[in-house]
C-alpha cells in the first residue's frame, strides 16, 4: 500500500518552509473523528492529535465558525458538521462526471478523429479534467490538468456565453484587467463568438489561441441552468476545418453535452 507524502523536509531536518504547521493542525483536528463521527472533547482531541489542549480550544472554536464542526452544547463536545461535506464535494462530482462523460466523449473522439476534452472553470481559465482521443489522431494533445484561457478558446467562450448576464460581464471585466493591451486584439472574437453561441449553442475559435488548431465548444449546465462543466472537440486546422465544425463537429459536441447533463441530471 502506498504511503501519503510527508511534509518536505530540509537535509537539516527541519520541515520545507513552504510547509504551513497551522493548517496542518487544523486538518489534523479534522482527521481526529472517527467513521461513526461520535462527539468530541478538546482534551479527547488533544490527546489524539498530539497537541495542546488550548491550541486545540483555537482550532475547534475556528472550525465551528467555518461549520466544519458543530458544537454539541449539552456535552461540550464537537462533531463534524455538514461543511465538511463541501470539501470532498466538487472532487468527488468530477469524478463522477468524467465517468458519465467518458463514453460519450469518446464515441465523438472516434468519430472526429479529434480530442475531445472536458473542462471545469477556475479563475479566468478553464482546466482539463478528461480527455479522449482517437487510437490515431493527429491531435494537440494536451492532458488533464492543463489550462486554457476563457476568451480564445472553444471552451472558455461557450462557458462565458452560458453564464447569466451579470456574472458574464463581471468575469469579461476581469479578463480586460488581466490581458491588459492584448485585449483590443482579443475582445472582438470573444464578442462575436458569444453572440454566435446564444443562437446555435455551440462556439468556435479558429486558430485564436493556438495557431494550427480549430475548436468547439459547448457548455454543460446544472439543473438551474448555470454552467458548471464545458466540453470541446479540437485538433489540427487540416482535419478540424471551420465547415466541419459549423456543420458537423460544432452541433454534435453541442449534443453530447445535452447528453451528459440529462444522464448527470442527479449530480449537476
Amino acid at each position: 500500500m502506498s504511503r501519503r507524502k510527508e511534509a518536505p523536509q530540509k537535509e537539516t531536518g527541519e520541515k520545507d518552509y513552504r510547509f504551513m504547521s497551522a493548517l496542518a493542525r487544523g486538518l489534523s483536528v479534522l482527521r481526529a473523528f472517527g467513521p461513526d463521527n461520535r462527539p468530541l472533547g478538546n482534551g479527547e482531541i488533544a490527546e489524539r492529535v498530539g497537541l495542546p489542549k488550548p491550541t486545540v480550544s483555537r482550532i475547534t472554536f475556528t472550525l465551528t465558525e467555518l461549520g466544519y464542526l458543530d458544537y454539541v452544547e449539552d456535552s461540550g463536545r464537537y462533531r463534524l458538521g455538514p461543511g465538511i461535506l463541501t470539501l470532498g464535494y466538487d472532487v468527488l462530482a468530477q469524478m463522477e462526471i468524467r465517468d458519465i462523460a467518458r463514453p460519450y466523449m469518446q464515441e465523438l473522439a472516434n468519430y472526429a478523429n479529434a480530442s475531445i476534452y472536458l473542462g471545469v472553470p477556475n479563475g479566468l481559465e478553464i482546466i482539463y479534467i478528461e480527455a479522449c482521443r482517437a487510437p490515431a489522431s493527429m491531435a494537440i494533445r494536451l492532458g488533464v490538468g492543463s489550462r486554457i484561457p476563457l476568451p480564445t478558446t472553444g471552451m472558455g467562450r461557450a462557458y462565458l456565453a452560458a453564464l447569466p448576464e451579470a456574472d458574464r460581464k463581471a468575469l469579461i471585466a476581469r479578463l480586460k484587467v488581466s490581458y491588459g493591451d492584448d485585449w483590443k486584439t482579443v475582445e472582438p472574437g470573444m464578442t462575436k463568438a458569444i453572440a454566435e453561441t446564444t443562437e446555435r449553442g455551440f462556439s468556435l475559435a479558429i486558430g485564436e489561441w493556438v495557431s494550427e488548431a480549430n475548436s468547439a465548444g459547448a457548455a454543460i449546465r446544472r439543473s438551474d441552468g448555470y454552467p458548471a462543466y464545458a466540453i470541446n472537440v479540437g485538433g489540427l486546422r487540416s482535419i478540424i476545418t471551420r465547415e466541419r465544425l459549423e456543420k458537423d463537429l460544432g452541433p454534435r459536441v453541442l449534443g453530447v453535452a445535452r447528453q451528459i447533463e440529462l444522464v448527470a441530471r442527479g449530480l449537476l
